[in-house]
């Protein structure tokens, strides 16, 4: 009965050990990947820019969003489509210098100043002012997708940047097509193609890879 009773009194601690090695032992791996590859924070759900940290969702669908957040942005020009119904297509010229041309994509305005925002993760191919249309800002998204921005007053962003959906590229501005003053033209290319914005706005970007 003795030696029954010293037996259990060497079990319990050495059991507590053995469980705080392996706890610490799968900290330590944890920390090691972490350091070795910082693509790994992206598996967990946790994106670090900077000293600023996003955290989001693990697995999350990466549905497009539109170019801005405000509730209060409307369209001045449709993105013009042969398909379309008349007015639509005379809502989708620009009449500029005496010529009318076709909408390559949709031009936002508002009556304030919002900000233009990412639709999709992506990096910044170029960003570059434009005589007519104001500063321009140019995303990839994947190989099949790009977006670029057009009347931009405010550029937030420089080349080579690595964004998130929904990061801030920008603020409204003006351009000389319109006599808005807080504009944004968004235009959208898939495989090489301009393609209507519309038709990209809510859909899951895994189906355009």
């Amino acid at each position: 009965m003795l030696k029954q009773k010293k037996l259990k009194g060497y079990v319990l601690p050495t059991l507590y050990v053995i469980i705080l090695m392996l706890v610490f032992g799968a900290v330590s791996l944890v920390s090691s990947m972490m350091k070795s590859n910082p693509d790994y924070l992206y598996s967990i759900g946790i994106i670090t820019r900077d000293t600023q940290t996003v955290i989001s969702e693990p697995n999350d669908v990466p549905i497009i969003s539109r170019p801005y957040n405000s509730e209060t942005v409307s369209v001045d020009k449709y993105f013009y489509d042969v398909n379309s119904e008349a007015d639509k297509q005379e809502n989708s010229l620009i009449y500029f210098q005496n010529t009318y041309m076709k909408n390559t994509g949709i031009l936002y305005k508002d009556n304030e100043a919002f900000d233009a925002i990412a639709v999709l993760s992506g990096k910044v191919l170029n960003v570059r002012a434009d005589d007519i249309l104001g500063n321009v800002v140019e995303i990839e998204h994947n190989t099949n997708l790009r977006t670029i921005y057009y009347s931009l007053g405010e550029v937030k962003v420089k080349v080579g940047d690595m964004l998130i959906q929904g990061q801030t590229i920008g603020v409204s501005g003006a351009n000389n097509i319109t006599e808005n003053k807080n504009n944004l033209l968004f235009e959208a290319y898939y495989n090489g193609a301009l393609v209507n914005p519309e038709s990209i706005y809510d859909v899951d970007a895994t189906t355009l890879n």
